[in-house]
Protein backbone atom coordinates (compact mmCIF):
# COMPACT_ATOMS: atom_id res chain seq x y z
CA UNK A 1 0.00 0.00 0.00
CA UNK A 2 1.46 3.38 -0.78
CA UNK A 3 1.64 5.77 1.72
CA UNK A 4 0.62 9.65 1.41
CA UNK A 5 2.75 12.76 2.62
CA UNK A 6 1.36 14.20 6.09
CA UNK A 7 -0.33 17.13 4.45
CA UNK A 8 -2.36 14.85 2.66
CA UNK A 9 -2.81 11.99 5.20
CA UNK A 10 -3.65 15.13 7.78
CA UNK A 11 -5.54 17.18 5.97
CA UNK A 12 -8.60 18.06 7.80
CA UNK A 13 -11.79 16.71 7.02
CA UNK A 14 -14.18 18.72 9.12
CA UNK A 15 -14.70 22.42 9.62
CA UNK A 16 -13.53 22.31 13.17
CA UNK A 17 -10.61 20.49 12.42
CA UNK A 18 -9.13 23.15 9.92
CA UNK A 19 -6.90 24.88 12.14
CA UNK A 20 -6.64 28.89 12.98
CA UNK A 21 -9.55 29.58 10.91
CA UNK A 22 -12.44 30.08 12.88
CA UNK A 23 -14.21 33.03 12.08
CA UNK A 24 -14.42 31.48 8.35
CA UNK A 25 -15.44 27.99 10.31
CA UNK A 26 -18.01 29.28 12.25
CA UNK A 27 -19.68 31.41 9.61
CA UNK A 28 -19.79 28.72 7.53
CA UNK A 29 -20.95 25.85 10.31
CA UNK A 30 -23.94 28.56 10.78
CA UNK A 31 -25.09 28.45 7.06
CA UNK A 32 -24.70 25.44 6.89
CA UNK A 33 -27.29 25.10 10.33
CA UNK A 34 -29.42 27.51 9.25
CA UNK A 35 -29.46 26.43 5.31
CA UNK A 36 -28.15 29.69 3.83
CA UNK A 37 -25.75 28.66 1.96
CA UNK A 38 -24.18 30.87 -0.97
CA UNK A 39 -24.27 29.84 -4.47
CA UNK A 40 -20.85 31.10 -4.81
CA UNK A 41 -17.53 31.61 -2.24
CA UNK A 42 -13.87 33.04 -2.67
CA UNK A 43 -11.85 31.70 -0.70
CA UNK A 44 -8.04 33.90 -0.20
CA UNK A 45 -5.34 34.12 1.34
CA UNK A 46 -1.42 33.07 1.49
CA UNK A 47 -0.79 29.24 0.61
CA UNK A 48 -1.32 26.67 3.09
CA UNK A 49 -3.91 27.90 5.15
CA UNK A 50 -6.95 25.56 3.99
CA UNK A 51 -8.68 27.45 1.40
CA UNK A 52 -8.72 24.31 -0.92
CA UNK A 53 -9.84 21.84 2.26
CA UNK A 54 -12.41 24.55 3.62
CA UNK A 55 -13.79 23.87 -0.21
CA UNK A 56 -13.88 19.98 0.26
CA UNK A 57 -15.26 20.43 3.13
CA UNK A 58 -18.13 22.45 2.31
CA UNK A 59 -18.68 20.43 -1.22
CA UNK A 60 -19.08 17.60 1.88
CA UNK A 61 -21.28 18.99 4.24
CA UNK A 62 -24.22 20.24 1.50
CA UNK A 63 -24.29 16.38 -0.02
CA UNK A 64 -23.78 14.54 2.85
CA UNK A 65 -26.92 11.99 3.56
CA UNK A 66 -26.40 12.66 7.72
CA UNK A 67 -29.25 15.17 8.60
CA UNK A 68 -27.94 15.06 12.27
CA UNK A 69 -25.27 17.94 12.10
CA UNK A 70 -24.06 20.86 9.49
CA UNK A 71 -20.53 19.27 10.06
CA UNK A 72 -19.72 16.11 7.10
CA UNK A 73 -20.29 12.89 8.53
CA UNK A 74 -17.43 11.23 6.64
CA UNK A 75 -19.50 8.28 6.64
CA UNK A 76 -21.67 8.17 4.26
CA UNK A 77 -21.22 6.84 0.55
CA UNK A 78 -21.16 10.78 -0.70
CA UNK A 79 -18.78 11.99 1.72
CA UNK A 80 -16.39 8.82 1.14
CA UNK A 81 -16.52 9.54 -2.34
CA UNK A 82 -15.31 12.92 -1.91
CA UNK A 83 -12.98 12.66 0.04
CA UNK A 84 -11.45 9.52 -2.14
CA UNK A 85 -11.92 11.61 -4.92
CA UNK A 86 -14.23 9.48 -6.95
CA UNK A 87 -17.71 11.83 -7.00
CA UNK A 88 -18.45 12.95 -10.37
CA UNK A 89 -20.55 16.26 -8.98
CA UNK A 90 -17.51 17.34 -7.06
CA UNK A 91 -15.43 19.36 -9.69
CA UNK A 92 -11.92 20.56 -9.17
CA UNK A 93 -10.71 22.85 -11.78
CA UNK A 94 -6.60 24.36 -11.51
CA UNK A 95 -7.41 27.80 -13.59
CA UNK A 96 -3.58 27.81 -13.94
CA UNK A 97 -4.36 25.10 -16.30
CA UNK A 98 -7.10 26.40 -17.86
CA UNK A 99 -6.78 30.04 -18.42
CA UNK A 100 -8.54 30.37 -22.27
CA UNK A 101 -12.24 31.42 -22.50
CA UNK A 102 -12.95 28.25 -24.02
CA UNK A 103 -12.29 25.89 -21.31
CA UNK A 104 -14.83 28.35 -19.19
CA UNK A 105 -17.24 28.01 -22.15
CA UNK A 106 -17.03 24.39 -21.82
CA UNK A 107 -17.55 24.89 -17.73
CA UNK A 108 -20.71 27.41 -18.69
CA UNK A 109 -22.31 24.39 -20.74
CA UNK A 110 -21.79 21.41 -18.40
CA UNK A 111 -23.52 23.84 -15.47
CA UNK A 112 -27.23 23.61 -16.71
CA UNK A 113 -26.62 19.50 -16.50
CA UNK A 114 -28.37 18.42 -13.49
CA UNK A 115 -26.11 16.69 -10.84
CA UNK A 116 -25.40 12.60 -11.16
CA UNK A 117 -25.83 11.23 -7.55
CA UNK A 118 -25.37 14.68 -5.01
CA UNK A 119 -27.74 16.99 -4.38
CA UNK A 120 -25.22 20.15 -5.52
CA UNK A 121 -22.84 20.27 -8.32
CA UNK A 122 -19.90 22.26 -6.35
CA UNK A 123 -17.23 23.62 -8.65
CA UNK A 124 -13.95 24.39 -6.96
CA UNK A 125 -11.31 26.40 -8.98
CA UNK A 126 -8.42 26.88 -7.69
CA UNK A 127 -6.10 30.11 -8.59
CA UNK A 128 -8.83 31.53 -9.99
CA UNK A 129 -6.88 35.01 -10.19
CA UNK A 130 -4.64 33.07 -13.28
CA UNK A 131 -7.83 33.58 -15.42
CA UNK A 132 -7.86 36.08 -18.60
CA UNK A 133 -9.73 38.81 -18.87
CA UNK A 134 -11.59 37.34 -21.76
CA UNK A 135 -12.31 34.15 -19.24
CA UNK A 136 -13.32 35.91 -16.38
CA UNK A 137 -15.68 38.43 -17.90
CA UNK A 138 -17.03 34.76 -19.40
CA UNK A 139 -17.76 33.73 -15.89
CA UNK A 140 -19.66 36.57 -14.85
CA UNK A 141 -23.42 35.60 -15.77
CA UNK A 142 -22.78 31.96 -14.97
CA UNK A 143 -21.52 33.16 -11.42
CA UNK A 144 -24.26 35.97 -10.78
CA UNK A 145 -27.08 33.24 -11.45
CA UNK A 146 -26.24 29.55 -11.98
CA UNK A 147 -28.45 27.07 -11.90
CA UNK A 148 -30.70 26.62 -8.15
CA UNK A 149 -28.35 23.03 -7.66
CA UNK A 150 -24.99 24.60 -8.59
CA UNK A 151 -22.49 26.38 -6.02
CA UNK A 152 -19.09 27.75 -6.79
CA UNK A 153 -15.78 27.83 -4.67
CA UNK A 154 -13.59 30.24 -5.83
CA UNK A 155 -9.73 29.95 -4.11
CA UNK A 156 -7.01 32.08 -4.67
CA UNK A 157 -3.77 33.41 -3.15
CA UNK A 158 -3.84 36.90 -4.69
CA UNK A 159 -7.34 38.30 -4.83
CA UNK A 160 -5.88 41.70 -5.82
CA UNK A 161 -5.43 40.50 -9.08
CA UNK A 162 -9.29 39.07 -9.24
CA UNK A 163 -11.65 40.92 -11.23
CA UNK A 164 -13.89 43.19 -8.91
CA UNK A 165 -16.84 41.77 -10.80
CA UNK A 166 -15.91 38.35 -9.70
CA UNK A 167 -15.93 39.38 -6.29
CA UNK A 168 -18.95 41.53 -5.92
CA UNK A 169 -20.66 37.91 -6.82
CA UNK A 170 -19.62 36.28 -3.95
CA UNK A 171 -19.13 35.58 -0.52
CA UNK A 172 -15.46 36.65 0.61
CA UNK A 173 -13.44 34.86 2.77
CA UNK A 174 -9.90 35.70 4.28
CA UNK A 175 -7.57 33.09 5.39
CA UNK A 176 -4.98 34.56 7.91
CA UNK A 177 -1.73 32.99 8.39
CA UNK A 178 -1.93 30.37 10.77
CA UNK A 179 0.03 31.41 14.20
CA UNK A 180 3.32 29.57 15.59
CA UNK A 181 0.84 28.14 18.33
CA UNK A 182 -1.74 26.58 16.31
CA UNK A 183 1.06 25.04 14.16
CA UNK A 184 3.12 23.85 16.71
CA UNK A 185 -0.37 22.08 18.31
CA UNK A 186 -1.20 20.35 14.73
CA UNK A 187 2.46 19.14 14.75
CA UNK A 188 2.50 17.64 18.23
CA UNK A 189 -0.98 15.97 17.53
CA UNK A 190 1.00 14.48 13.98
CA UNK A 191 3.72 13.57 16.08
CA UNK A 192 1.53 11.71 18.76
CA UNK A 193 0.28 9.92 16.27
CA UNK A 194 3.01 8.83 14.14
CA UNK A 195 5.34 8.11 16.86
CA UNK A 196 7.61 10.95 16.50
CA UNK A 197 9.42 12.03 19.58
CA UNK A 198 10.53 15.74 19.05
CA UNK A 199 11.85 18.36 21.18
CA UNK A 200 9.67 21.41 21.92
CA UNK A 201 12.24 23.54 20.61
CA UNK A 202 12.28 21.71 17.43
CA UNK A 203 8.63 22.21 16.89
CA UNK A 204 8.68 26.01 17.42
CA UNK A 205 11.45 26.46 15.06
CA UNK A 206 9.62 24.37 12.28
CA UNK A 207 6.89 26.14 13.15
CA UNK A 208 8.56 29.22 12.54
CA UNK A 209 9.90 28.96 9.59
CA UNK A 210 6.37 27.44 8.06
CA UNK A 211 6.00 31.24 7.66
CA UNK A 212 2.23 30.67 8.31
CA UNK A 213 1.64 28.43 6.72
CA UNK A 214 0.30 24.73 7.90
CA UNK A 215 1.29 22.45 4.68
CA UNK A 216 4.76 23.85 5.02
CA UNK A 217 5.68 22.78 8.57
CA UNK A 218 3.65 19.47 7.85
CA UNK A 219 6.71 19.31 4.33
CA UNK A 220 8.87 20.03 6.94
CA UNK A 221 7.90 17.48 9.52
CA UNK A 222 8.01 14.66 6.95
CA UNK A 223 11.37 15.74 5.61
CA UNK A 224 12.90 15.75 9.03
CA UNK A 225 11.30 12.55 9.85
CA UNK A 226 12.56 10.60 6.86
CA UNK A 227 16.05 11.97 7.20
CA UNK A 228 16.75 11.50 10.43
CA UNK A 229 13.86 8.99 11.84
CA UNK A 230 11.33 8.99 15.02
CA UNK A 231 14.13 10.84 17.07
CA UNK A 232 14.56 14.89 16.14
CA UNK A 233 16.23 17.65 18.22
CA UNK A 234 16.93 21.25 17.68
CA UNK A 235 20.54 20.66 16.12
CA UNK A 236 18.84 18.22 13.33
CA UNK A 237 16.00 21.18 12.52
CA UNK A 238 18.84 23.59 12.48
CA UNK A 239 20.89 21.80 10.02
CA UNK A 240 18.02 21.08 7.76
CA UNK A 241 16.78 24.74 7.78
CA UNK A 242 20.14 25.69 6.96
CA UNK A 243 20.18 27.98 10.16
CA UNK A 244 23.76 28.60 11.53
CA UNK A 245 22.96 28.92 15.33
CA UNK A 246 26.18 30.49 15.42
CA UNK A 247 26.77 32.78 18.63
CA UNK A 248 29.09 35.05 16.37
CA UNK A 249 25.37 36.83 15.69
CA UNK A 250 25.47 37.96 18.67
CA UNK A 251 29.03 39.06 18.56
CA UNK A 252 29.17 40.95 15.54
CA UNK A 253 25.82 42.55 16.70
CA UNK A 254 27.42 43.64 19.62
CA UNK A 255 30.20 44.85 17.37
CA UNK A 256 27.86 46.93 15.74
CA UNK A 257 26.92 48.16 18.90
CA UNK A 258 30.02 49.21 20.09
CA UNK A 259 31.21 50.65 16.89
CA UNK A 260 33.89 48.22 16.84
CA UNK A 261 34.58 48.08 13.29
CA UNK A 262 37.67 45.85 13.41
CA UNK A 263 36.48 43.39 15.56
CA UNK A 264 33.44 43.11 13.46
CA UNK A 265 35.30 42.51 10.06
CA UNK A 266 37.25 39.71 12.07
CA UNK A 267 33.62 38.21 12.29
CA UNK A 268 32.47 38.16 8.85
CA UNK A 269 35.59 36.90 7.62
CA UNK A 270 35.81 34.27 10.49
CA UNK A 271 32.48 33.16 9.02
CA UNK A 272 33.01 33.26 5.19
CA UNK A 273 36.30 30.84 6.26
CA UNK A 274 34.20 28.33 8.24
CA UNK A 275 32.04 27.84 5.03
CA UNK A 276 28.56 29.12 6.34
CA UNK A 277 25.77 30.63 4.88
CA UNK A 278 25.93 34.60 4.46
CA UNK A 279 22.55 34.64 3.29
CA UNK A 280 21.60 32.82 6.61
CA UNK A 281 23.26 34.63 9.19
CA UNK A 282 22.82 38.06 7.42
CA UNK A 283 18.61 36.93 8.13
CA UNK A 284 19.41 35.55 11.76
CA UNK A 285 21.86 38.80 12.19
CA UNK A 286 18.63 41.24 11.05
CA UNK A 287 16.06 38.88 13.73
CA UNK A 288 18.36 39.57 16.38
CA UNK A 289 18.93 43.11 15.67
CA UNK A 290 14.90 43.38 15.36
CA UNK A 291 15.02 42.19 19.07
CA UNK A 292 17.22 44.81 20.35
CA UNK A 293 14.73 47.58 18.30
CA UNK A 294 11.77 45.57 20.57
CA UNK A 295 13.62 45.56 23.37
CA UNK A 296 14.72 49.49 23.20
CA UNK A 297 11.39 50.52 22.25
CA UNK A 298 9.78 48.31 25.72
CA UNK A 299 8.17 45.44 23.87
CA UNK A 300 10.48 42.78 25.26
CA UNK A 301 6.45 40.93 26.29
CA UNK A 302 6.29 40.32 22.14
CA UNK A 303 9.66 37.74 21.73
CA UNK A 304 9.59 34.48 22.48
CA UNK A 305 12.84 34.56 24.40
CA UNK A 306 14.42 32.99 27.86
CA UNK A 307 14.95 35.57 30.77
CA UNK A 308 18.74 35.24 30.24
CA UNK A 309 18.81 36.30 26.62
CA UNK A 310 15.90 39.19 27.58
CA UNK A 311 18.36 40.23 30.36
CA UNK A 312 21.60 40.30 27.94
CA UNK A 313 19.10 42.40 24.68
CA UNK A 314 18.18 45.00 27.33
CA UNK A 315 21.70 45.39 28.76
CA UNK A 316 23.10 46.18 24.99
CA UNK A 317 19.57 48.20 23.79
CA UNK A 318 20.68 50.50 26.70
CA UNK A 319 24.45 51.43 25.96
CA UNK A 320 23.06 52.62 22.25
CA UNK A 321 20.95 54.86 20.62
CA UNK A 322 17.29 53.79 18.73
CA UNK A 323 18.55 55.96 15.98
CA UNK A 324 21.56 53.78 15.52
CA UNK A 325 19.52 50.09 16.34
CA UNK A 326 17.40 51.37 13.54
CA UNK A 327 20.41 52.07 10.74
CA UNK A 328 21.30 48.81 11.67
CA UNK A 329 18.29 46.97 10.51
CA UNK A 330 17.77 49.36 7.89
CA UNK A 331 21.37 49.05 6.37
CA UNK A 332 21.59 44.78 7.27
CA UNK A 333 17.84 44.25 6.14
CA UNK A 334 18.50 45.84 2.38
CA UNK A 335 21.35 43.59 1.69
CA UNK A 336 20.88 41.93 -1.29
CA UNK A 337 23.44 38.97 -0.39
CA UNK A 338 23.13 36.30 -4.06
CA UNK A 339 23.02 32.58 -3.38
CA UNK A 340 26.15 31.99 -5.82
CA UNK A 341 28.37 35.06 -4.90
CA UNK A 342 30.41 34.21 -1.67
CA UNK A 343 31.78 37.84 -1.66
CA UNK A 344 31.72 39.55 2.35
CA UNK A 345 31.63 42.90 1.17
CA UNK A 346 27.63 43.82 1.20
CA UNK A 347 27.90 42.66 5.13
CA UNK A 348 31.56 44.53 5.39
CA UNK A 349 30.37 47.74 3.64
CA UNK A 350 26.73 47.32 5.63
CA UNK A 351 28.97 47.45 9.26
CA UNK A 352 31.03 50.56 8.20
CA UNK A 353 28.03 52.56 6.92
CA UNK A 354 25.97 51.60 9.63
CA UNK A 355 29.09 53.02 12.24
CA UNK A 356 29.82 56.12 10.17
CA UNK A 357 26.47 57.12 9.35
CA UNK A 358 25.33 57.62 13.22
CA UNK A 359 29.12 59.43 13.85
CA UNK A 360 29.10 61.51 10.75
CA UNK A 361 25.21 62.61 12.72
CA UNK A 362 26.75 62.96 15.63
CA UNK A 363 29.14 65.42 14.08
CA UNK A 364 26.90 67.45 12.09
CA UNK A 365 24.77 68.19 15.01
CA UNK A 366 24.16 71.83 15.32
CA UNK A 367 26.65 73.64 18.24
CA UNK A 368 24.72 76.72 20.33
CA UNK A 369 26.36 80.03 18.73
CA UNK A 370 28.63 81.83 21.33
CA UNK A 371 27.46 83.98 23.52
CA UNK A 372 27.89 88.02 22.93
CA UNK A 373 29.94 88.21 25.22
CA UNK A 374 32.70 85.65 23.84
CA UNK A 375 32.34 87.31 20.32
CA UNK A 376 32.91 90.81 22.06
CA UNK A 377 36.45 89.14 23.56
CA UNK A 378 37.33 87.10 20.31
CA UNK A 379 36.95 90.46 17.97
CA UNK A 380 39.07 92.75 20.79
CA UNK A 381 42.87 91.41 20.10
CA UNK A 382 42.40 93.11 16.40
CA UNK A 383 40.77 95.97 17.26
CA UNK A 384 43.32 96.49 20.01
CA UNK A 385 46.52 95.82 17.31
CA UNK A 386 44.82 98.49 15.35
CA UNK A 387 45.00 101.14 18.06
CA UNK A 388 41.08 101.36 18.25
CA UNK A 389 38.93 101.25 21.53
CA UNK A 390 36.60 98.33 22.20
CA UNK A 391 32.65 98.42 23.86
CA UNK A 392 31.51 95.39 25.01
CA UNK A 393 27.67 95.16 25.13
CA UNK A 394 26.15 96.02 28.76
CA UNK A 395 25.24 93.35 30.33
CA UNK A 396 21.68 93.88 30.98
CA UNK A 397 18.63 92.09 29.47
CA UNK A 398 20.04 88.61 29.38
CA UNK A 399 16.67 87.38 28.38
CA UNK A 400 16.49 89.32 25.51
CA UNK A 401 20.31 88.67 24.36
CA UNK A 402 19.43 84.33 24.84
CA UNK A 403 16.70 84.95 22.58
CA UNK A 404 18.64 86.53 19.51
CA UNK A 405 20.26 83.24 18.84
CA UNK A 406 17.38 80.66 19.03
CA UNK A 407 15.33 83.12 16.68
CA UNK A 408 15.96 84.51 13.46
CA UNK A 409 18.65 87.09 13.12
CA UNK A 410 17.87 90.76 12.13
CA UNK A 411 20.06 92.64 9.59
CA UNK A 412 23.66 91.86 9.29
CA UNK A 413 26.03 94.92 8.97
CA UNK A 414 29.57 92.84 8.38
CA UNK A 415 31.90 95.34 6.38
CA UNK A 416 33.78 93.15 3.89
CA UNK A 417 34.02 95.20 0.72
CA UNK A 418 37.33 94.49 0.33
CA UNK A 419 37.71 90.72 0.45
CA UNK A 420 34.53 90.46 -1.47
CA UNK A 421 33.98 93.56 -3.86
CA UNK A 422 30.75 94.70 -4.93
CA UNK A 423 29.25 93.75 -8.70
CA UNK A 424 30.19 96.44 -11.25
CA UNK A 425 27.10 97.95 -11.35
CA UNK A 426 26.41 98.49 -8.01
CA UNK A 427 29.95 99.87 -7.25
CA UNK A 428 29.42 103.49 -7.67
CA UNK A 429 26.25 103.35 -5.76
CA UNK A 430 27.94 101.62 -2.85
CA UNK A 431 30.23 104.92 -3.03
CA UNK A 432 27.56 107.09 -2.95
CA UNK A 433 25.70 105.32 0.01
CA UNK A 434 29.20 105.15 1.95
CA UNK A 435 28.28 106.60 5.78
CA UNK A 436 30.30 109.36 7.08
CA UNK A 437 33.03 108.38 9.17
CA UNK A 438 32.43 108.15 12.79
CA UNK A 439 34.22 108.76 15.67
CA UNK A 440 36.99 106.13 16.91
CA UNK A 441 35.18 105.04 19.98
CA UNK A 442 32.39 103.77 17.60
CA UNK A 443 33.71 101.99 14.77
CA UNK A 444 34.03 98.77 15.70
CA UNK A 445 30.61 98.53 17.56
CA UNK A 446 29.01 99.78 14.02
CA UNK A 447 31.58 97.36 12.04
CA UNK A 448 29.82 94.40 13.74
CA UNK A 449 26.78 94.20 15.65
CA UNK A 450 26.53 91.60 17.82
CA UNK A 451 23.00 90.50 16.23
CA UNK A 452 24.69 90.49 12.37
CA UNK A 453 26.98 88.20 13.69
CA UNK A 454 24.26 86.10 15.52
CA UNK A 455 22.17 86.04 12.37
CA UNK A 456 25.32 84.68 10.09
CA UNK A 457 26.43 82.14 12.35
CA UNK A 458 23.04 80.65 12.74
CA UNK A 459 22.65 80.63 8.93
CA UNK A 460 26.41 78.74 8.50
CA UNK A 461 25.61 76.15 11.10
CA UNK A 462 21.80 75.26 9.57
CA UNK A 463 23.01 75.53 6.24
CA UNK A 464 22.67 72.26 5.34
CA UNK A 465 19.29 72.02 7.24
CA UNK A 466 18.19 75.13 5.38
CA UNK A 467 18.51 72.93 2.00
CA UNK A 468 17.15 69.68 3.08
CA UNK A 469 13.87 71.67 4.51
CA UNK A 470 13.36 73.07 0.93
CA UNK A 471 9.88 72.08 -0.85
CA UNK A 472 10.16 69.24 -3.00
CA UNK A 473 9.57 70.70 -6.02
CA UNK A 474 12.54 73.20 -5.38
CA UNK A 475 15.16 69.88 -4.11
CA UNK A 476 14.90 68.67 -7.80
CA UNK A 477 16.31 71.82 -9.60
CA UNK A 478 19.76 72.50 -10.86
CA UNK A 479 20.41 75.45 -8.22
CA UNK A 480 19.37 73.05 -5.31
CA UNK A 481 22.37 70.16 -6.64
CA UNK A 482 24.77 72.95 -6.84
CA UNK A 483 24.50 74.23 -3.78
CA UNK A 484 24.22 71.01 -2.09
CA UNK A 485 27.17 69.52 -3.74
CA UNK A 486 29.92 71.96 -4.85
CA UNK A 487 30.94 73.29 -1.54
CA UNK A 488 29.02 76.48 -1.06
CA UNK A 489 28.88 78.25 1.93
CA UNK A 490 27.67 81.86 3.19
CA UNK A 491 30.45 83.21 4.29
CA UNK A 492 29.70 87.34 5.28
CA UNK A 493 26.24 89.69 5.08
CA UNK A 494 25.98 93.19 4.47
CA UNK A 495 22.59 95.56 4.14
CA UNK A 496 20.51 92.48 3.60
CA UNK A 497 22.79 91.14 1.40
CA UNK A 498 24.25 87.51 1.84
CA UNK A 499 27.42 86.63 0.04
CA UNK A 500 28.23 82.85 -0.60
CA UNK A 501 31.50 81.41 -1.79
CA UNK A 502 32.00 79.27 -4.69
CA UNK A 503 34.82 76.82 -5.12
CA UNK A 504 34.34 76.67 -8.79
CA UNK A 505 33.84 79.34 -11.15
CA UNK A 506 31.32 77.30 -13.25
CA UNK A 507 29.29 76.51 -10.46
CA UNK A 508 29.30 80.67 -9.27
CA UNK A 509 28.39 81.16 -12.96
CA UNK A 510 25.24 79.06 -13.03
CA UNK A 511 24.11 79.83 -9.95
CA UNK A 512 24.06 83.50 -11.53
CA UNK A 513 21.43 83.30 -14.16
CA UNK A 514 18.10 84.63 -13.05
CA UNK A 515 16.31 81.24 -12.43
CA UNK A 516 18.70 79.90 -10.42
CA UNK A 517 19.10 82.67 -8.24
CA UNK A 518 15.91 83.36 -7.88
CA UNK A 519 15.88 80.23 -6.09
CA UNK A 520 18.71 80.42 -4.35
CA UNK A 521 17.13 83.71 -2.56
CA UNK A 522 13.26 82.32 -1.64
CA UNK A 523 15.26 79.90 0.21
CA UNK A 524 17.87 82.18 2.17
CA UNK A 525 15.12 84.74 2.33
CA UNK A 526 12.28 81.83 3.63
CA UNK A 527 15.02 81.12 6.57
CA UNK A 528 15.79 84.75 7.77
CA UNK A 529 12.08 85.61 7.31
CA UNK A 530 12.60 88.64 4.98
CA UNK A 531 13.72 89.35 2.10
CA UNK A 532 17.16 89.83 0.97
CA UNK A 533 19.26 89.44 -2.10
CA UNK A 534 22.59 87.15 -2.76
CA UNK A 535 25.99 88.00 -4.33
CA UNK A 536 27.76 85.23 -5.37
CA UNK A 537 31.77 85.44 -5.14
CA UNK A 538 34.60 83.13 -6.52
CA UNK A 539 36.42 81.90 -3.41
CA UNK A 540 39.90 83.24 -2.80
CA UNK A 541 42.93 81.58 -0.85
CA UNK A 542 43.15 83.78 2.00
CA UNK A 543 38.97 83.36 2.80
CA UNK A 544 40.19 80.35 4.05
CA UNK A 545 41.44 81.85 6.72
CA UNK A 546 38.83 84.34 7.44
CA UNK A 547 36.09 81.56 7.39
CA UNK A 548 38.28 79.94 10.43
CA UNK A 549 39.25 82.90 11.95
CA UNK A 550 34.94 83.36 12.53
CA UNK A 551 34.39 79.82 13.36
CA UNK A 552 36.19 80.43 16.31
CA UNK A 553 34.18 83.68 17.04
CA UNK A 554 36.48 86.74 15.34
CA UNK A 555 34.96 89.25 13.73
CA UNK A 556 35.65 91.34 10.43
CA UNK A 557 36.38 95.04 12.06
CA UNK A 558 38.37 96.69 9.45
CA UNK A 559 39.76 96.03 6.25
CA UNK A 560 43.16 97.37 4.74
CA UNK A 561 42.66 98.83 1.02
CA UNK A 562 45.43 97.53 -1.29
Amino acid sequence: MSSQVFYRKWRPQTLSEVVGQQQTTVTLLNALKNSRVSHAYLFCGPRGTGKTSSGRILAKAVNCLSEDSSEPCNKCDMCLAITEGRAMDVIEIDAASNTGVDDIRALKEKVNYAPGQAKYKVYIIDEVHMLSNSASNALLKTLEEPPPNVIFILATTEVHKVLPTIMSRCQRFDFRRVSQQDIVFKLEHICKSEGIKMEAEALRLVAKSAAGSLRDAENLLEQLYTFYGAEIGLTQVQSILGITGDSRVKELAVSIINKDITNGMKIINAINSDGLDLKQFNRELVAYLRCLLLIKNGCDNDLDLTTEETAGLKELAASTSLGHILKSVKLFGQLDIKANDYSTLPLELALVDSVTAVESETAKTPQPPATAAAKAVAAAPETRARGKPVKTAPEKEPQAKAETTITKPVKAAVKTEAAFPPAPEKEHQAKAEKPAASPPGEEAVKAAPLEASGQLEALQANWKQVLEQAPESVRRTAAMAILRSAGVQPIAMENDTVVLTFRYPYHKEKIEEPDNMKITTDIISGYLGNRCTVRCVFEQEENYLVREAQKMGAQITDVEEK
